[in-house]
């Protein structure tokens, strides 16, 4: 039996789609009779009113957080922001070890996201053979990573090239998606500065250019890298399709996705556009499930819902 454990600290106030990101991991509970996934979420935020069996959450304020990482680190962990937080996500598994002690995995993630069959990441064969699996072709992905309890990767946080110092800093250091990269594929700083000089030339995207090296990396290693196309830029008239009855995400292509990262439909400081959700755009039914038998549509203007003809 494998069993995981997600693990997202969120602090303030949670996105309006809180109730669709937490439908959607109920859907997951079970990728198979010897696959299932639990969220663990810490937060301070008023509890949503509906809950499920593989969404926990636990009450804790922000400064206590930031307490319990100074005392499982010696360190005075205090930021001003929970964006913070991002730099912990490698830690997760030496932080949280005591509601980790039921668990095979654990993972972190994000909340601006919605999942679709994560079997398209998850299954039996991935999960005996990777200690560690991530969705994106060219680093660990902050949004989506899974590791074996019981390996390296649990602990290689630790390696970490003045990971004290680095945590303690106000400003988000990229430790999750850099740092941790660093250290499970240690030959990507290689890949990245060839691609400047060969593939970026010839508009070769990253992601086509480490498709043949991830194949073999994957083939000898204990680390799954692969991008999953789940972060996409989203342009205008494009739309990607949740069928929630089946669990399927389709992109605009057709191709269906294990979740869609919402990243880039947000206001964000790593893209400049105009088209970017605003108030109101989120136009579903405040009664989550009546969005079971129907389909949710993602736009750079909306989320909306159509109900089944």
């Amino acid at each position: 039996m494998y069993k995981i454990a997600i693990i997202i600290p969120y602090f303030g106030k949670f996105p309006e789609w809180i109730d669709l990101f937490l439908y959607s991991c109920s859907l997951n509970n079970k990728i198979t009779n010897n696959i299932v996934i639990d969220w663990l979420i810490f937060t301070d935020c008023e509890q949503p009113q509906i809950v499920y069996a593989n969404t926990i959450f636990f009450k804790i304020s922000f400064n206590d957080y930031c307490k319990r990482i100074s005392s499982c680190f010696h360190i005075h962990f205090s930021p001003k922001t929970p964006y913070k937080f991002c730099d912990l996500k490698p830690f997760y598994g030496i932080i949280h070890k005591s509601e980790l002690l039921e668990y095979t995995h654990w993972g972190f993630g994000d909340l601006d996201l919605c999942y679709g069959d994560l079997s398209l990441i998850i299954n039996e064969e991935r999960l005996r053979k990777y200690d560690l699996v991530t969705t994106h072709g060219d680093r660990v992905a902050g949004h989506f990573t899974i590791i074996r309890k019981d390996s390296f990767y649990t602990n290689s946080c630790l390696n970490i090239s003045e990971w004290k110092e680095k945590l303690m800093k106000e400003e988000v250091l990229g430790l999750d998606e850099m740092d941790l990269t660093n250290i499970v594929r240690k030959n990507m700083v290689n890949y990245l500065r060839l691609y400047r000089y060969i593939g970026k030339p010839f508009k070769i995207g990253i992601y086509g250019f480490m498709k043949f090296p991830n194949i073999v990396h994957n083939w000898y290693s204990k680390v799954f890298i692969k991008e999953f196309c789940t972060s996409p830029l989203p342009k205008t008239e494009e739309r990607w399709v949740w069928d929630v009855r089946n669990n399927h995400i389709l992109n605009p292509e057709g191709k269906e996705i294990p979740y869609l990262h919402f990243l880039f439909f947000k206001k964000t400081p790593f893209w400049n556009t105009p088209d970017y959700w605003k108030s109101g755009f989120y136009c579903l039914p405040q009664d989550i499930s009546v969005i079971k038998n129907g389909y949710v549509f993602f736009d750079n203007k909306t989320i909306s819902f159509q109900n089944r003809e």
